[in-house]
């Protein structure tokens, strides 16, 4: 059947199909009270197929999944935006016994509530968003971007500033940042001879006329998300300020030579260390507020997508997100989009992003 077409038994007949069963059972009796609250998360869900082009019998796992992650939030731990994880249990729930009660009385032949439909608790916390006070209050937080970095700054330090900024100016991801060369970083001050030596000029003079600024090229396994990064301030100054110091570090794979490398040799950041860094920052700066439990599980991905909402606050038009972000469609953006709260009024951090 087309998602177009008519579905053979209607969603209406479906609900009290399930809803009349479940009423007649001795056990797990529902009462009306329930049935209206049921019938609530089946027409929210039969609304969210309509959008979609669909009907009920033609949705996929795929679609009960975006579903339950465009859920509404709620506000916790004074100022964290997170997602039910007990509401999108309870809607999986109902959505599941509805289905396979279409199933047994022949309506349906596959339903869509199958495991690859569920949300699991990590993919609640990866939709993890900071309002916009505790955003200003992290990029408040943040030390001074200088090239070269201020006297006494250990080079982890200035690793870690050009890693947060990435993260909260340019929504850059673990897999993204981890994937970084040498080479990616393209400036005119940055120079690459023939035989992979790097050599990088000073900082412009203040009062001259600043060189082209500094970019970098993203790839990865998607074609979206390969893309030409300008980096804006105080990104660029940071980064440039850590370029200053890894040129003077081994390249132990030429030019294939990791970006940002950890304390250990010249290995590729971890997902694990890349965690830590974000967190630590949001614990020192936010845990005194709202509490390291609720804190425990933000990391990159809540700086990106809160980095992500910001953009969208802005007013920026969808396909320049999506560009930016390294998205593929605009169905990406559902679940953060719920978040926005449009103003002109940005923060001076954020201003100069592109």
């Amino acid at each position: 059947m087309g998602a177009n077409s008519s579905p053979l038994v209607s969603s209406d007949r479906v609900f009290r199909a399930w809803s009349g069963m479940r009423q007649a059972l001795a056990l797990r009796t529902l009462s009306e009270e329930s049935v209206t609250s049921y019938r609530s998360v089946w027409d929210g869900w039969i609304a969210f197929t309509l959008e979609r082009n669909l009907t009920w019998d033609t949705a996929r796992s795929s679609d009960v999944r975006d579903f339950l992650l465009a859920l509404p939030a709620r506000a916790s731990a004074r100022g964290i935006i997170i997602p039910s994880t007990v509401t999108q249990k309870r809607y999986f729930r109902v959505l599941q016994e509805i289905y396979a009660c279409a199933c047994a009385n022949g309506w349906i032949d596959e339903v869509p509530t199958d495991h690859e439909a569920a949300v699991s608790k990590t993919e609640a916390h990866e939709s993890l968003v900071f309002h916009r006070a505790h955003w200003q209050r992290l990029f408040a937080a943040l030390p001074e971007a200088r090239d070269p970095p201020a006297f006494g700054m250990a080079w982890a330090e200035v690793r870690n500033l050009a890693l947060l900024l990435l993260m909260m100016q340019a929504a850059l991801s673990v897999s993204e940042l981890s994937a970084l060369n040498v080479q990616d970083v393209h400036s005119p001050r940055f120079h690459i001879s023939e035989n992979a030596s790097l050599a990088l000029d000073p900082p412009h003079p203040s009062g001259e006329t600043a060189p082209e600024p500094a970019m970098l090229h993203i790839s990865g396994s998607r074609p979206d998300q390969t893309r030409e990064l300008v980096l804006g301030e105080p990104a660029q100054t940071s980064v440039m300020a850590w370029l200053g110091l890894r040129v003077t570090m081994a390249l132990h794979e030429g030019l294939q030579s990791p970006l940002f490398i950890s304390r250990k040799g010249a290995g590729r950041l971890t997902p694990k260390t890349l965690f830590t860094i974000a967190n630590a920052h949001i614990q020192n700066t936010l845990g005194p507020e709202l509490g390291e439990v609720a804190l425990a599980h933000a990391g990159p991905m809540t700086l990106r997508n809160s980095c992500i909402v910001r953009w969208l606050d802005a007013g920026l038009p969808d396909s320049d997100v999506l560009r930016r972000a390294g998205l593929k469609d605009v169905q990406a953006l559902g679940r953060l989009r719920q978040h926005v709260v449009h103003s002109v009024d940005l923060s001076q951090p954020m201003r100069r992003d592109t």
